[in-house]
């Protein structure tokens, strides 16, 4: 089995069951081996931006190469692990300065990278 995502790719997820899921933006943050091994991803959910700012949250300066269509921030503090299936499709990736950002922000939160 291929791995299908990369680290710092930004993908849509579905959130919740049934009628009740949701589309959510996220930040790809496992490696392939992990998704070739589990069939599992684990992401850093993204958020609209806002006044609400939590411990590890980075803004994405590059929405047009990350595919979001408005000012965003990643939520490093709010990470999930999904199968596969939730994602619904690729959005786009993460430019060199928002790696750069989204590295320490995740260092930070959770010890990544």
């Amino acid at each position: 089995m291929s791995a299908l995502y990369r680290p710092f790719d930004v993908v849509a997820v579905a959130i919740g069951e049934g009628g009740d899921s949701k589309r959510r933006p996220a930040l790809v943050v496992s490696t392939p081996e992990f998704e070739r091994s589990t069939g599992l991803v684990w992401v850093a959910m993204i958020t609209v931006s806002d006044k609400d700012h939590r411990f590890g949250d980075i803004a994405v300066a590059d929405q047009t190469a990350a595919g979001l269509p408005a000012p965003s921030t990643i939520r490093a503090s709010k990470l999930a692990t999904l199968s596969v299936s939730k994602i619904k499709r690729r959005l786009g990736a993460l430019g060199e300065a928002d790696r750069a950002g989204a590295r320490i922000a995740l260092r930070a939160a959770a010890g990544f990278f």
